[in-house]
């Protein structure tokens, strides 16, 4: 190999660093404005979110691709699909979905496409109910059976090819990390102010208390439970004091949220969670066993979670203009 030649690779080598560099500094921006722009005022906050951000981005893109599909979304197949039967109690009811989504109609009508990928989510239920059930030749009454159910339908991030709705989300999962490290902040600021305030009433009581012991009345008549109040507000505000301390210092402060955006970016595994589920239901929405006989066929999809917060199904489905618009 020429020096020309090695020199043409390092030339490549340095460029392909720099857009690397140039596309992580654009998602950093992205996750701070979204949290908090007061991180800039941090030195070296590029850095610190640096691999934090090359994290999630590797983690959001694998939740992404094992969501399942795209599958066709339309009100006719709602009687052969066993997917669409499973998602929706009736066909008027992915019409009524397709016509009343905003972004969808946004998306056609600035598009000109006849088709989209989009992601749609629903909220899964189980509920147990009693009914009749054939086991081997005998028909058994009150058995225990599991109907799944599916709510609140939601389609979000059309694109005009799989490729580009799954590009699409990817945003999406980093704002919806961001968001998460937002409130975890809020939330332990307002802990802090309400803690606060209930100090600030604490100390206020046993000085009125300690006052009242140093009164005239006191002298003259003197009081048994004085020294009870006093010491029963000193104990409260003891624990409010561990409590405060609990939570460390500088709570809010843009340190703080830098901080706390490097942790969730950093452990975005346990803050967004997916797990493939299959399941076979019968058409009455009856979860069967891999060995019922007469069982349905099997149906994907992807359940996200947000541990204690959110938990959704999700699928890739393919929607016409022509089912959405009405034309």
């Amino acid at each position: 190999m020429g020096i020309m030649d090695r020199w043409n690779q390092y030339r490549e080598l340095k460029r392909r660093q720099g857009e690397k560099e140039a596309a992580a500094a654009e998602w950093i921006e992205r996750m701070v404005q979204e949290t908090d722009p007061s991180i800039r005022k941090v030195e070296g906050y590029r850095k610190q979110l640096r691999t934090p951000v090359e994290n999630a981005l590797r983690h959001v893109d694998g939740v992404i691709s094992a969501i399942p599909g795209p599958f066709r979304l339309t009100a006719d197949r709602w009687d052969t699909d066993p997917l669409m039967h499973a998602l929706f109690v009736n066909p008027g009811d992915i019409q009524s979905l397709l016509q009343s989504c905003a972004d969808l109609k946004s998306f056609f009508q600035k598009s000109g496409v006849k088709t989209a990928v989009a992601l749609l989510t629903a909220t899964k239920v189980e509920r147990t109910v009693f009914g009749t059930a054939l086991e081997g030749e005998i028909l058994r009454r009150d058995v225990a059976q599991t109907v799944v159910e599916f709510y609140d339908h939601r389609v979000i991030a059309p694109g005009a090819t799989e490729e580009e709705s799954r590009r699409e989300l990817i945003p999406r999962g980093l704002y919806l990390l961001a968001t998460y490290a937002l409130e975890e902040v809020m939330q332990v600021q307002a802990l802090r102010e309400e803690l606060t305030a209930q100090r600030n009433s604490a100390v206020f009581k046993i000085k009125i208390q300690q006052t009242r012991d140093r009164g005239v009345g006191y002298l003259l008549a003197g009081s048994s439970r004085s020294g009870t109040e006093v010491e029963k507000w000193e104990q409260f505000l003891a624990e409010i004091d561990q409590q405060l301390t609990a939570l460390g210092p500088g709570s809010g402060t843009p340190r703080d949220y830098l901080r706390k955006l490097d942790n969730v970016l950093s452990g975005a595994d346990t803050v967004l969670t997916e797990k493939t589920q299959e399941m076979r239901l019968n058409w009455m929405g009856v979860k069967q066993g891999g060995d019922a006989t007469g069982n349905g066929q099997a149906i994907t999809m992807t359940e996200l979670e947000i541990p204690n917060r959110v938990k959704r199904v999700a699928v890739l489905a393919t929607v016409s203009a022509g089912e959405c618009l009405g034309s």
